[in-house]
């Protein structure tokens, strides 16, 4: 007569090897588990394990956390602006003098700025962080549109270099496409050129 497992053994093994695959897994990739899982085991009278029930906990973004550190980090800048958009955050920063005219290289006055909202956007690793620069209407429009997407894309290496993963960030450029103020009046364009930074779970 072949040699068989008691029931009791053939049920704890049917149980053990998923429980082990997904330990060896785990172990082996060595990236943190967007979810966290317990198992709990039911028992019958004679102590053999009749199921096994996984509850699953997924930790939400704190989005107003985020936004009341970026209020704090931006207290007294004139004309930032964060809003909830439905798909997230939406920080809008005021870059009138953060480039010099027709040029994306980033000034100090805009340095100073970002460097308030880095350390929040290092601790909100959850976060997506996609720039969008607008620029006033002055020039052509063709220009303005290359000249924005040029501005978002050296705000998004400053940051790169201050310690954000590249792969949460993103750049855009919507040129002179959206404005918020008259054009025609210098408080206008001023107001027009702006930084908008969009945060939403990835």
């Amino acid at each position: 007569m072949p040699n068989s497992l008691p029931p009791v053994s053939v049920r704890l093994c049917a149980l053990a090897v998923p429980l082990l695959a997904s330990l060896l897994f785990a172990g082996c990739t060595g990236l943190p588990a967007p979810t966290q899982e317990h198992s709990s085991f039911t028992q019958s009278d004679d102590g053999a394990p009749l199921s096994i029930t996984r509850q699953t906990t997924v930790t939400s973004p704190n989005m107003a956390g985020l936004q009341r550190e970026l209020e704090a980090a931006l207290q007294g800048i004139p004309d930032n602006r964060i809003a909830y958009l439905p798909e997230g955050l939406r920080a809008s920063l005021p870059a009138a003098n953060g480039f010099a005219p027709g040029q994306a290289e980033i000034l100090p006055p805009l340095a100073a700025l970002l460097q308030r909202a880095t350390p929040i956007f290092q601790r909100h690793a959850w976060a997506g962080v996609r720039i969008v620069c607008h620029t006033d209407g002055m020039g052509s429009e063709m220009r303005n549109l290359e000249l924005s997407f040029q501005r978002a894309e050296a705000v998004v290496e400053y940051l790169r270099q201050q310690g954000v993963a590249l792969g949460r960030l993103s750049a855009d450029g919507r040129g002179e496409a959206d404005p918020i103020a008259d054009n025609a009046m210098r408080e206008g364009r001023d107001r027009n050129r702006r930084i908008e930074i969009f945060l939403n779970p990835r």
